[in-house]
């Protein structure tokens, strides 16, 4: 009897929730990429995105299917060839890999990825607080701003995600305001049955007080009817834990500098 083992190219999306994200990401990547005229290379076993950003999550790669089903060698040198040598690039496993620093790979960790199930509503957002949808190019450059001076994100302003082509209906973000002045963000890319949540900052000066997590609510129910994930840091992951979503399994991921 065969079972299948649930990475195969032609497996439907949905098989399993990490599948759904994975596939999430790399269409996500590779969306923005192509939007603002980037490039993108996409086989079977990984998908590499080039916006030509000089944020390096921008320039990501995402492998498809675990590495003890492939050729990794030959799969590792093929992404690093989608990259010019002077770009700095992420690769993004959802599985553990082998050393990779014969590659020229640095190891970034083994961050936490997270699920919320659909249902539910958010709670009240934190008094003084207001949360604006993105709709076009001038709010968006308040968002990417706030992103850059709070996260911080040095050079957002001129990743692909400062660029209004990606409102495109399955990218939703949201800026939380204060008084008039932008003090957080977060967004969800709505892909593969799934609300992809990214782009979480708060401003130092407004941390403590909800605004990020409630921010996060936004996006986490950007599609309600969606569950929702998001990949973690080690800190954030209470917060997290607190609006319900759980925690799964550990990534890995690698970073290549420029050469």
């Amino acid at each position: 009897m065969h079972l299948t083992h649930g990475w195969e190219p032609d497996l439907e999306p949905d098989d399993s929730l990490l599948r759904r994200f994975v596939l999430a990401t790399a269409d996500r990547s590779e969306a923005m990429a192509l939007l603002v005229g980037g490039r993108s290379v996409r086989t079977e076993t990984f998908c590499a995105a080039d916006p030509g950003s000089p944020v390096i999550f921008d320039n990501a790669a995402v492998l498809l299917q675990p590495p003890t089903y492939i050729d990794l060698a030959a799969t590792i040198q093929a992404v690093i060839a989608a990259y010019p040598a002077d770009r700095h690039f992420v690769l993004l496993s959802a599985f553990p890999t082998p050393d990779l620093v014969p590659f020229g790979l640095e190891l970034m960790g083994h961050p936490p990825f997270m699920l919320r199930p659909p249902g539910g509503e958010a709670p009240a957002v934190p008094e003084g607080l207001e949360i604006r949808e993105v709709v076009d190019q001038e709010g968006l450059d308040v968002f990417v701003r706030t992103i850059v001076e709070a996260y911080p994100m040095p050079g957002g302003e001129r990743s692909a995600l400062a660029d209004a082509a990606v409102l495109d209906g399955s990218i939703r973000l949201f800026t939380g305001f204060v008084n008039d002045e932008p003090v957080a963000t977060a967004g969800a890319r709505i892909a593969h049955g799934v609300n992809d949540v990214e782009w979480v900052s708060t401003r130092a000066t407004h941390r403590r007080r909800g605004i990020g997590a409630a921010l996060t609510w936004a996006a986490t129910l950007a599609a309600p009817d969606l569950p929702a994930v998001l990949i973690a840091s080690d800190d954030g992951q209470g917060v997290y834990e607190a609006m319900g979503y759980l925690r799964l399994v550990r990534l890995t991921m690698w970073h290549r500098p420029p050469t």
